[in-house]
Order: C-alpha cells, then sequence, then structure tokens
C-alpha cells in the first residue's frame, strides 16, 4: 500500500518544490534566464555553423573567408568569456563531446541589472549569428 501512494507523492513534492522556488524569484530574474537560456542556444548554433563554415572554407582553400571565420570564432570566445548566469537558476544547457566552459556567477546586480545585462548579452550573440551568415 505505501509503495502505491510513494511515487505519486514524491512526484507532486517535487512539483510543489519546483514550483515554489520559481515563485520566489522576481519575474525580471525569470526574464533574464530566460534571455540567458536563448542566448545559450543561439551561442551553440552559431558554433555549430562556424565550425562547418570554416571546413568548407579549408576544404575550397579560400583563405579570405577563413580569416573572417577566424576573427568572428575570436568574437565568441569574447562573449563566451563574459558570459554570467543568473543567479537563482541551475546550469541547464548541454556542451559539444569534450566541451565545457564555465559561467562566472553574478557579480552583485539588482535585478533590473541582470535582465538589461542578459538582453544585452542576447542582442550581442545574435549580432554575431548575423554576422557569421553574411560571411
Amino acid at each position: 500500500m505505501i509503495k502505491k501512494y510513494f511515487l505519486p507523492t514524491l512526484a507532486l513534492t517535487f512539483i510543489l518544490t519546483a514550483c515554489s522556488n520559481d515563485k520566489a524569484k522576481s519575474d525580471k530574474l525569470i526574464e533574464a534566464n530566460k534571455a540567458h537560456l536563448e542566448s545559450v542556444a543561439i551561442h551553440e548554433n552559431v558554433e555549430s555553423g562556424l565550425h562547418v563554415m570554416k571546413k568548407l572554407a579549408e576544404t575550397k582553400q579560400d583563405s579570405l573567408r577563413l580569416q573572417k571565420l577566424d576573427s568572428l570564432q575570436d568574437l565568441i570566445e569574447l562573449w563566451e568569456e563574459g558570459m554570467i548566469e543568473v543567479p537563482g537558476f541551475e546550469h541547464e544547457h548541454h556542451h559539444e563531446k569534450g566541451e565545457h566552459h564555465s559561467h562566472k556567477p553574478a557579480s552583485q546586480m539588482t535585478d533590473e541589472s541582470m535582465l538589461e545585462y542578459q538582453l544585452n548579452a542576447k542582442a550581442a550573440i545574435e549580432a554575431l549569428q548575423k554576422d557569421l551568415k553574411t560571411i
């Protein structure tokens, strides 16, 4: 009888705990985390697109395109170095095989400042994505 109710009770406890944690976070932080996760997804697409384009440029021996792609890669790495996580949210993204990078913990920021930072970071990676498409 106990086994019959154990899993549903455990699931309900997990759901209630997860929901209560989100309610303690401000709307600004939740929006900041959403922007952060969107930035990470764009970054992953940019990195994979860059990798494909570099291989193609190498195959075609297109040194000018390869040079532009290398410069873009440098900018992407600078973007990565400046990335910070939104406090209170789990590290929720995937990496290529063997690849891992660390995120700096956020310095003391207001929720509004964190949102602005994440929106600016998203705009920056979107600009790099646009640059990749023009190469």
